[in-house]
């Protein structure tokens, strides 16, 4: 039988999991950053992080942004380039040809954050023939 007093003190272990957990996620993609048009090149450079394709499959890459959006993603077999342009705050990246997997177009969404240390994060969401995926880049300041 389980008691009000313990009850209690389950929901209070969950809330403080959630709390945990949401704490983390913020502190590992920083500060949100709201993009404007005149930004794109001030993102110029080169990004490192990971990829998760549609498959599930995830691997190491990096990525040249130029000033004008144009980009070059680079890991094992894969590469890929395209052109990011600002909207709504975001980037809006669509890719013009890739080579190493399915080669369909991809479309994908990122969001700009700031860690403490400076550190810039793009953490992107899209949508490929074969599916979802997924990346989170960053850039030391």
């Amino acid at each position: 039988m389980v008691n009000a007093k313990s009850g209690v003190w389950v929901l209070l272990l969950i809330a403080l999991f959630i709390a945990s957990a949401l704490g983390c996620a913020a502190t590992s993609l920083g500060v949100p950053k709201y993009v404007k048009p005149g930004d794109l090149s001030s993102l110029a450079g080169t990004w490192g992080g990971w990829v998760v394709l549609p498959s599930g499959d995830a691997f190491d890459a990096t990525i040249t942004i130029s000033p004008n959006g144009s980009y070059v993603v680079r890991g094992g077999a894969f590469s890929a380039t395209g052109n990011a342009v600002v909207k709504d705050g975001n980037l809006l990246i669509t890719s013009t040809s890739t080579t190493g997997f399915a080669t369909e177009q991809r479309t994908s969404t990122a969001s700009l954050s700031q860690r403490s240390d400076g550190t810039l994060v793009l953490n992107g969401f899209g949508h490929a023939d074969a599916g979802p995926f997924n990346f989170l880049i960053t850039r030391s300041k």
